[in-house]
């Protein structure tokens, strides 16, 4: 007999976590998935015009056999659908089929206040991933026969950290497909870039996610964002650049002024998109100048920065060596940058930069 997984809810957007638990409880059962997109919640303050949410859901399952969409709450004239008229449409199609109803492990708790939860637990097998540390309430999983299940691994993303910038946990195609359709926070960030910066970002966003998957990065998200927030800072100039450099960085305010927009992006980052990632944060700040002892994701956005494909000269060798490995692919793209600075009568020498060359390269 055939085992099909419903799995409904915002998606707004889809990531990540998503697809891990899809993907695991689909080889737990040997099921295929259903991907249901909810036109509006019950739950939740959604953003997203249905179109993209179904879009999103369509490239990030892409490549997955297994897993389908279906558009029955999307298609439908009422703005809401309730899990129990959901449950009962695919009861009605796969007669002879098992099927599961696969919920987050938070909707455990809240799972006796579901419209006709009891009849839902009638008609479908209910399924949830264990948290460590969630306290579950035993209660609704007996009341309600609802099976626990375990991943190899977990996943911390979530749609409202993308939708504010804190996390960038989805796949590649979502991340641009946000980007290009200026959805959740695009329309601000534009307003602090150039068109032509933010070209630029967005191509070295992309090819720091590159980058961090060619490398089994775990969190190649975080590359993206930071890769899209690197050049935060290069519109403030003048007296605005100096103040905040005063007032926020006075260890590094004798740097030169090429570099202050790495420290002032990190700063923006913080304060008006309230990033609170360190590791994202640092990125942004030494992305220009290098520093000593740097973290990988520091050098990803380093170099992915310098070789951005749409700078005009061709870095494919170099791209090819950071995606082969990271310490060793930065230690030549340090010392061609380097090179080539020096070649264009231009002088490289700072604290964080004499310090970065320093480390690396004597």
């Amino acid at each position: 007999m055939k085992n099909i997984i419903l799995f409904g809810g915002a998606f707004d957007p889809i990531h990540n976590g998503h697809l891990n638990m899809a993907f695991f409880a689909s080889k737990e059962l040997d099921a295929d998935v259903l991907f249901i997109p909810a036109k509006k919640s019950v739950w939740k303050d959604e953003t997203a015009p249905i179109s993209d949410k179904i879009n999103m859901i369509k490239l990030a399952i892409n490549g997955y056999p297994r897993f389908k969409i279906d558009t029955f709450e999307a298609d439908r004239k009422e703005d809401v659908t309730y899990s129990i008229e959901t449950v009962r449409h695919f009861a009605s199609i796969y007669k002879d089929a098992n099927l599961y109803y696969l919920i987050g492990v938070d909707q455990v708790n809240e799972f006796h206040r579901w419209k006709e939860c009891d009849e839902i637990a009638k008609l479908v097998k209910l399924i949830f991933f264990v948290r460590p540390g969630f306290e579950l309430k035993q209660e609704n999983v007996e009341r309600f026969h609802m099976m626990a299940l375990k991943a190899d691994s977990t996943s911390d993303a979530a749609s409202n950290q993308i939708r504010d910038l804190q996390s960038f946990e989805a796949p590649l195609e979502v991340l641009d497909y946000i980007i290009d359709h200026h959805l959740y926070a695009i329309p601000k960030l534009e307003t602090y870039f150039t068109e032509k910066r933010f070209n630029h970002s967005k191509s070295v966003a992309r090819l720091a996610y590159e980058i961090a998957m060619a490398n089994g990065y775990k969190t190649s998200g975080r590359a993206y964002l930071a890769g899209l927030l690197h050049d935060l800072g290069k519109n403030v100039s003048g007296e605005s650049a100096e103040k905040i450099m005063k007032e926020q960085f006075p260890e590094y305010f004798d740097m030169p002024l090429w570099s202050y927009h790495q420290f002032i992006g990190s700063y923006l980052a913080k304060k008006d998109f309230k990033v609170v990632d360190e590791e994202i944060l640092n990125a942004i700040k030494y992305h220009a100048t290098g520093k000593d002892n740097m973290t990988d994701l520091q050098k990803i956005v380093y170099a992915a920065d310098k070789l951005d494909p749409n700078r005009g000269y061709d870095s494919v060798d170099l791209i090819k060596a950071m995606k082969n490995d990271i310490s060793g692919g930065f230690l030549i793209v340090l010392k061609e940058n380097i090179d080539y600075i020096k070649a264009c009568g231009k002088n490289v020498s700072n604290m964080l930069t004499d310090s970065c060359i320093k480390y690396y390269l004597k």
